[in-house]
């Protein structure tokens, strides 16, 4: 996300489970400063990421000459203290991936001054805020206005990754042990390809149509990886679209009907399970095409937990940005969080939206968990690693 038949199954409470979850869920707070590199795991040698703002931690505001709110504070004063390229108040999923592997915070590609086999020893994110699984061209063509929509799609990100792995080994052997020893996450990204339309004002009929190209591209993408040599690929589906402050600010004054119980917009939660259904689908094709490489589709929100007030969160807040321009949801689209006149909330991690497009530090600290543990990913990223 930036700046930017359906399925008849039962309305999903997501982004209320998630925000339960929190509750259920303590850390201690971990220093501001990023870690030294620690003792590496022996499962994983590497993580490469592809994926949109969701992951991005730095591409975006490296190439963008207005890279806008996430560059001022109150971005980043969760953990690291000041704004860094994350669109949240902290860290993101990938960062959480990245301490548990024992990994530095490893650089976004763009970041990175010479692209040198010693800057991406740990890996690298591809990940570009704004980014699409579908390219900008097809946009254009359909007379979208792209200005908000970067030129780096998934497809480029891939092809980022091709030009960089000759550089992190030389020879064939040497390529097919960096494959096969990797960490490869392919996503979160799609959303943005049906954020862009519908903030332009196009209708469900417009971007339905959009669903199989995407998970096309994400399969495609997948391939590619494949045929380099991969062996461990987690793909996660794309979070509930009916349940973003932003979505609900932009199409309030719906019908009661319109939203399910949790209070999200029915009809863009069908359009994020249409997509959540056919990823897997595509997920299960690849699977018996590549019986010997490991694919697993990743789930934020499998579960139900009981209800918000019984674990102490005020669920009048739970669709809410923590940080936002007012109005409906906190979400007014004509202030950023970072201007005069936002309004933000005196404590993130009680909230799951940051800015009513991307989630709290909070939240993905969840959404890791589940990932390298289980049960958002089955099997979870940690089950092939020693203790």
């Amino acid at each position: 996300m930036a700046e930017a038949s359906l399925s008849t199954s039962p309305p999903l409470k997501l982004v209320v489970a998630v925000a339960m979850t929190v509750l259920l869920l303590v850390f201690s707070q971990q220093a501001a400063a990023a870690p030294a590199p620690g003792k590496k795991n022996s499962c994983y040698k590497r993580l490469f990421s592809f994926g949109d703002s969701l992951i991005d931690t730095g591409n975006f505001i490296q190439y963008s000459t207005a890279p806008g709110p996430v560059t001022r504070s109150p971005y980043g004063e969760t953990f690291f203290g000041r704004p860094t390229g994350r669109w949240s108040d902290g860290r993101l999923i990938v960062d959480f991936i990245v301490e548990r592997l024992g990994f530095p915070y490893w650089p976004a590609y763009l970041q990175a001054s010479n692209k040198t086999k010693e800057e991406f020893q740990y890996g690298a994110n591809f990940a570009v805020a704004s980014g699409t699984a579908l390219n900008q061209l097809l946009f254009r063509k359909k007379h979208l206005n792209v200005n908000q929509i970067t030129p780096y799609s998934l497809g480029i990100q891939i092809k980022w990754f091709k030009n960089l792995l000759p550089k992190l080994a030389a020879t064939a052997d040497e390529r097919r042990e960096l494959m096969a020893s990797s960490l490869f996450l392919v996503g979160e990204i799609g959303a943005n390809d049906y954020n862009h339309p519908f903030f332009q004002n196009r209708t469900l009929d417009w971007v339905k149509p959009l669903v199989p190209k995407v998970i096309r591209s994400i399969t495609l993408s997948i391939e590619a990886l494949i045929g380099l040599g991969a062996k461990n690929v987690y793909v996660p589906g794309i979070f509930p679209l009916g349940c973003v402050p932003r979505y609900l600010f932009f199409f309030r004054g719906g019908e009661p009907g319109d939203y399910d119980s949790a209070g999200c917009l029915r009809w863009l939660n069908d359009l994020t399970r249409l997509h959540n259904r056919l990823l897997k689908a595509k997920r299960e094709e690849l699977h018996h095409e590549h019986p010997d490489v490991s694919i697993t589709y990743a789930d934020y929100y499998d579960e139900v937990l009981t209800a918000p007030a019984q674990n102490g969160f005020n669920k009048e807040t739970v669709l809410h940005a923590c940080c936002g321009g007012g109005g409906p949801y906190n979400a007014n689209f004509t202030i950023h969080c970072t201007e005069p006149g936002a309004v933000q909330c005196p404590d993130p991690s009680k909230y799951v939206s940051w800015d009513g497009l991307h989630m709290t530090e909070a939240v993905y600290r969840i959404m890791a968990r589940g990932l390298l543990d289980g049960p958002f990913a089955m099997p979870p990223i940690m089950s092939r690693c020693s203790a």
